[in-house]
């Protein structure tokens, strides 16, 4: 039964289809509410994670392995029920190219350029939750509820690894990050060469509900969004690192 009756079938929910009832779409009261538990809960886990340390490195083990087969398991559904073709269903979204690439490092203990993966995997689950649509349906499909889930768990590992110490920032690493954005670029660039009906990393259209450039290329807006994202990172960490040092500094010249 199609959308005219509200009537939908569980293949329907399970691959999205687009007969589904339409929702409400951004910023719908569902929206907002979501957000405000993901704020929540970086800020919960936060605490939980530095004093439950072994806990959090448990958890996040085993988050990672999620993430990697609920992915495999959504390339698998995608593919397999023909919604999409096995060039597409490869990951060339950033989310979805995380949710593979962080868990290698972590598992591996690789700990050289982690610096990027860590804010592209952090800024990218929550960007996703502000601005995607999860709610262009009335009610959460297969496809949605996972993607949710991979968000969270993103943002949760990455705020584990910080809140335990396992990974300390090093600012003069920062030089990591552009290159990280450069390579993720090119990547979704040859996604969408041999898609030519996707639209990875939202480089062919705008992925955001506005633009801060009207008339001219959305891509200027990333940059602004990503400079913006960059500084209120970074700013705090220089502040912090600032007065740890002068800290170190008076405690030296007192003893």
């Amino acid at each position: 039964m199609k959308a005219s009756t509200m009537l939908f079938t569980f293949y329907d929910w399970l691959i999205a289809d687009s007969s589904l009832p339409k929702g409400s779409g951004l910023y719908c009261p569902t929206h907002i509410v979501l957000i405000f538990i993901l704020f929540g809960w970086i800020v919960a886990s936060f605490f939980i994670f530095k004093k439950y340390k072994n806990f959090a490195f448990k958890l996040t083990k085993f988050l990672c392995w999620f993430m990697v087969i609920s992915r495999i398991f959504r390339m698998c559904l995608l593919f397999f029920t023909k919604t999409n073709t096995l060039v597409e269903v490869l990951p060339w979204h950033l989310c979805h190219l995380m949710a593979f690439i962080f868990p290698l490092f972590y598992l591996t203990k690789t700990k050289k350029f982690f610096l990027p993966i860590l804010c592209v995997t952090f800024f990218g689950g929550i960007l996703t939750f502000v601005f995607g649509d999860y709610y262009q349906y009335s009610i959460f499909t297969f496809l949605d509820i996972e993607s949710i889930l991979l968000h969270f768990m993103m943002v949760t590992v990455v705020t584990s690894c910080v809140a335990t110490g396992y990974f300390e920032i090093n600012l003069k690493e920062t030089w990591q990050i552009p290159i990280m954005l450069v390579l993720l670029i090119a990547h979704a660039s040859l996604g969408n060469y041999f898609c030519k009906d996707q639209n990875f990393l939202f480089l062919r259209e705008n992925g955001l509900p506005f633009n801060l450039f009207p008339g001219h290329s959305h891509l200027y807006t990333y940059i602004i969004l990503v400079l913006f994202l960059t500084t209120i990172t970074i700013v705090p960490l220089l502040i912090i690192q600032y007065f740890k040092n002068k800290h170190k500094y008076k405690y030296y010249v007192i003893g």
